[in-house]
């Protein structure tokens, strides 16, 4: 095996000390390949070079898979959703009525902001908020489509021009 393996070994080990106050690994390494008479163009054909990681710019899409029922692929219409139910559509929103409104003949009237929430909840069975009209009859009165008037009460009544 190895001749003189005692006297190698008591080297070692007082080479031990010397080389582990070098905080660093390759530093440590390399003196050990300096001693050990290991010429650093003999490593490199021992071991292979580490393999770079493929570049790749920026972030990963994630894909999702389609949930039971949803359909996938450039014909999807997007209407399918899941368990296979249709969805019919978004329901109209607070300034799509409120338009719809103006437009008809429920402006004929003076209209407090809370008649146009209570019309809403009993004739059309949609529920909303009062702030969900305020900016809407605001810009609708800025741009001439209403106009507006205090009542007794200090609210604003809301009239077609």
């Amino acid at each position: 095996m190895i001749q003189d393996f005692d006297e190698i070994k008591r080297q070692l080990s007082e080479l031990s000390e010397v080389i582990n106050k070098f905080n660093s690994e390759a530093v440590q390494l390399r003196i050990v390949e300096l001693i050990f008479g290991i010429d650093q163009s003999d490593a490199d054909k021992s071991v292979p070079p580490p393999e770079a990681p493929p570049k790749t710019r920026g972030r990963k899409k994630r894909i999702s898979k389609p949930s039971k029922g949803e359909t996938t692929g450039a014909a999807e219409t997007g209407t399918t959703t899941q368990r296979g139910r249709k969805s019919g559509g978004s329901a109209k929103g607070a300034v799509s009525i409120l338009n719809d409104l103006v437009e008809g003949d429920f402006f004929k009237s003076n209209r407090t902001i809370n008649d146009i929430v209570s019309y809403c909840d009993q004739s059309l069975a949609r529920r909303f908020k009062a702030s969900a009209f305020s900016g809407a009859l605001a810009r609708l009165t800025r741009s001439g489509a209403l106009e507006r008037q205090k009542n007794a009460d200090g609210q604003y009544e809301y009239l077609k021009k």
